[in-house]
Parts: structure tokens; sequence; C-alpha cells
């Protein structure tokens, strides 16, 4: 009767086995697993992809260009300090009027911009050559200075570049008395010379814009011997309005605005880089 039976309690046994398998210790291992890392056949490695990707545009990086320098332009309000210039009928002082324009065309060139530079900022009163050493001193610079004439029709304007003489006093050793033939050395009060060509074209391009919003005014500008441009190394112009003899000073008042936009959109215009020779920085 045993024998039935234990074959009986056998086969009960390995049904049993085969309903219920018996976890091994791998299935263990496995279940204790996140599943980010059963997503990994075992044994496997997750590829690194080392090389560039081929579809990314590339980025052409162009050489810097270089900025051409600054221009600096030098504003030279004329008179000042006990100076007043042309004085009007009212007592309007020249002086006192060209500040005002110079202040004006300051901000149309800055506009542009240019470094702009004021000769004097209020009343005082430089010296031509304190004036003048303003800007010998730089480089790429233009200078223009303003007045305002006792006479002639309200509301023109007029641009004058320097005029030497045909005839040029040569340079002396002051030990010897011997001509100098050979020297890197300015004369002081030749400064312009070298810069006449230049100036010139500075103050037709300034001329010619000026009388579009200045009409009457003079169509090319005047040579003349300025006192203040014979001692300037760059070019240099002097510009004249008409005139302080008004009974009204908003007649005045009202050409500061088109005369700095008119220099503002002359200067932006010129290139002295390329029209004025090169010269020694500084006169002496």
């Amino acid at each position: 009767m045993w024998r039935p039976r234990l074959l009986v309690i056998w086969g009960w046994a390995g049904v049993a086995l085969l309903i219920f398998p018996v976890p091994s210790h791998q299935a263990e291992r496995i279940q204790g697993k996140q599943i980010s890392q059963l997503q990994v056949p075992s044994g496997a490695q997750p590829q690194q992809n080392t090389s560039p990707p081929t579809n990314v545009p590339q980025v052409t990086q162009s050489a810097p260009t270089e900025e051409p320098p600054t221009l600096t332009v030098v504003l030279d309000p004329a008179h000042g300090g006990a100076d007043f210039g042309a004085r009007g009928p009212t007592g309007l002082a020249e002086s006192d009027v060209v500040l005002d324009f110079a202040r004006a065309a300051r901000i149309a060139l800055e506009a542009q911009r240019l470094r702009v530079l004021l000769t004097r900022e209020g009343n005082q009163d430089p010296t031509y050559d304190a004036r003048s050493a303003m800007i010998n001193g730089l480089t790429n610079a233009i200078f223009i200075s303003l007045h305002v004439s006792s006479s002639g029709p309200v509301g023109t304007v007029r641009t004058y570049y320097y005029l030497f003489s045909s005839s040029v006093t040569p340079a002396v050793n002051p030990a010897t008395g011997a001509q100098l033939t050979h020297t890197s050395l300015i004369q002081w009060d030749e400064a312009q010379r070298s810069s006449v060509d230049s100036s010139r074209q500075l103050a037709f391009l300034v001329q010619t814009v000026l009388v579009q919003r200045f009409k009457g005014s003079p169509d090319a500008p005047i040579a003349a011997p300025v006192r203040q441009l014979r001692t300037i190394t760059a070019p240099a112009i002097a510009i004249e309005l008409s005139s302080i003899d008004v009974t009204d000073a908003k007649r005045l008042d009202q050409m500061a605005q088109p005369l700095a936009e008119a220099i503002g959109r002359a200067v932006a215009e010129f290139h002295p880089l390329s029209a004025a020779p090169t010269t020694p920085s500084g006169a002496h």
C-alpha cells in the first residue's frame, strides 16, 4: 500500500514544482534592480557617440575689421572774456552769440559720432596760440572758428580758408644766419601752409551746404589771411554769419540750428585722412 501512496505524493510534488517554481538567486538580484538597468541587455554597455555630428552648421568667423580713427572737431567760438567782438545796437555781443552757435554745432556733430572739443566753454579768452595748440597736438582733426560780422545781409553766411602770400621767407639758423634747406620743424606762423589744400576742400564743402540753408550766401568760400587759421597744422576754416546789427536777437537765435545741421552734414562727408598730406603732429 505504501508504494502507491508514495507515487501519488511524488506526483503531486512534481505538479507543485511545475506550477510554483522556486526563485533562483539570479532572479532575486534581477527583482532588486531598477527599471533603467533592466533595459540594458546583460553584458552590454551603452554606446557613446564620440564622432561630431555631421548635420550641425559650421559658423565661419570673419576677421575683425579695423575701424577708422574717430575724427575730432575743434569748434572755436571767437573772442571771449573782455573781448566781446562785434556789438549790436541792443548790446548783443558776438562772443555770446558764437558760443551758443558752438554748443548747437557740438550736438549736431556728436550725433554723427564725432569727437568735439570747444576752445572755450564759457566766457574765457584763450590766446590765438592757445587755441591753435589745442588742435596741433591731435591727429585726424579739423578746426572751425565761428564769427558774427558787424555788417552784411542778415541771414547770410561765408566760409573762409587761409590764404598765404606767394612769397615764402626761408628759415634761417639764428646762430649763423645760414638758410636752412632741410628741417623737420614747422614754423609756427607757417603751420597752415601744409594743410591749405585740405582746408580749401573743407571750406568748399561747408559753403556748398550752407548756401542751401542760407539763401543769398556766396556760392564759394573766400580765401583770406584769417589770423586764427594761420597757426594750425590741420584743416582749418572760419565761418562768419551776418549780422550782429539786428534789433531782434531772435533772428540770430534762429540761425543756430540750421548752421549746426549744415556743419554736421558737411563734416560727416569730409575725409581729412585721404585729403590731407602727412604732416608732423605739431608746429614749433
